[in-house]
């Protein structure tokens, strides 16, 4: 239950956060920049999870030993590259997503988004059967696979419906 309340949290969350990012790019007179926006989600982001981690900390029965993370970091350097590397692609994809938002909207933004499920899964089903590697990605599953397909074949009609009528 709590997993479910958490999953609705985020959601709810993300629909003010695209919102309130569509009304103030897109506001007549509004002179904010899309990386501007960026840069204070980043702020208010770093803010509110420094004020839930710090109050989140003491109840926490297990803290993380600094020692041997840095040990792990020094004697691993694909970790290394893996810390340095995904905060770049976030901020790619927060660029790229607030400039969608300022040209666009915020609906035409998570319709896009949801397209991203569709490349997962075929990203996972090549690595499955190009990489040798049965541990890794996904199998197609039948019928379970031909359902999935299904489904993205619909949304991918809904969007082109979506755009093809004023």
């Amino acid at each position: 239950h709590m997993l479910s309340l958490c999953i609705i949290i985020i959601l709810c969350s993300s629909v003010f956060q695209d919102l309130s990012e569509e009304l103030f790019m897109q506001a007549s007179g509004s002179e904010v920049p899309a990386t501007q926006m960026l840069g204070v989600e980043g702020f208010y982001g770093f803010a509110i999870g420094a004020i839930i981690y710090t109050a989140a900390a003491p109840h926490l029965t297990h803290i993380e030993d600094i020692d041997a993370t840095y040990a792990k970091l020094v004697d691993n350097t694909n970790l290394c590259w893996w810390l340095l590397g995904l905060p770049l692609i976030f901020l790619v994809t927060g660029l790229f997503n607030i400039k969608a938002t300022e040209r666009t909207s915020a609906m035409t933004r998570n319709v896009w988004k949801t397209l991203r499920t569709v490349l997962v899964w075929v990203v996972a089903l090549s690595i499955f059967y190009v990489g040798g590697n049965p541990a890794l990605g996904e199998a197609w599953h039948t019928p379970e696979s031909f359902v999935i397909l299904s489904g993205f074949i619909v949304m991918t009609v809904g969007i082109f419906a979506y755009y093809s009528f004023p």
